[in-house]
């Protein structure tokens, strides 16, 4: 018997492929070969799971750096490590349709997760990049004037991420996120959150929708 500790398989229930995966309590996946290859075909649940890793394997890679940034606080609660936390949260809430058509609503996805408030923002297309703007009302005990601002787009068709995990600080209301190097015409999908200065806090990402770079 094998044990998961991360990856795409992670938190994956069932047999196929001569393989049986059971989750368990400590966020691992325990796995372990079949005395024998069954010739049953796979369930369409078991389909699903199957199409799911994929998509979450695809998904993930644009963000392996960043997730320790926006997953680090979710991930002690769970007492997993980052990636893993992200794969269950947008396992739990954005994967959308039925198997084959399954898919990721990116207006769903939590990119960062954590418990500071979430702030009303915007955003739009400038000459350089992306900019930002967000309300730096403050809410007395939960945010602070030094919090900064994590500005993400994430491009689907393109498989890239531009990102910044420590911009302008709350108080200034607006930062712009450079897209140098990524080609034009394609669309972004646009995300903004807090961090404290300490790095000991996140917000909640608040999805801003997409824009046409």
């Amino acid at each position: 018997m094998g044990k998961i500790t991360s990856g795409p398989m992670l938190g994956v229930s069932g047999s196929f492929g001569g393989l049986t995966f059971s989750p368990q309590k400590d966020g691992t996946t325990n796995v372990s070969e079949k005395n024998k290859k069954s010739d049953i075909p796979l369930t369409p649940n078991q389909l699903s799971v199957l199409r799911d890793t994929e998509i979450f394997a695809d998904f993930m890679k644009p963000l392996s750096a960043f997730v320790l940034v926006g997953y680090d606080l979710e991930a002690q609660i769970r007492r997993v490590n980052p990636y893993n936390a992200m794969v269950i949260c947008v396992r739990k809430n954005a994967v959308q349709g039925v198997y084959p058509e399954r898919s990721i609503d990116f207006s769903k996805v939590l990119m960062t997760k954590g418990t500071l408030p979430v702030t009303k923002a915007s955003a739009e297309i400038t000459k350089t990049g992306i900019t930002f703007t967000w309300d730096t009302l403050l809410i007395a005990h939960n945010t602070h004037h030094s919090d900064q601002v994590i500005m993400l787009a994430y491009f689907p068709e393109l498989k890239e991420t531009r990102y910044v995990t420590a911009g302008a600080h709350r108080f200034k209301g607006n930062d712009t996120l450079p897209l140098a190097g990524i080609k034009k015409g394609y669309q972004a999908e646009v995300y903004i959150s807090f961090i404290t200065d300490d790095r000991r806090n996140i917000s909640n990402s608040v999805y801003l929708g997409q824009l046409n770079w």
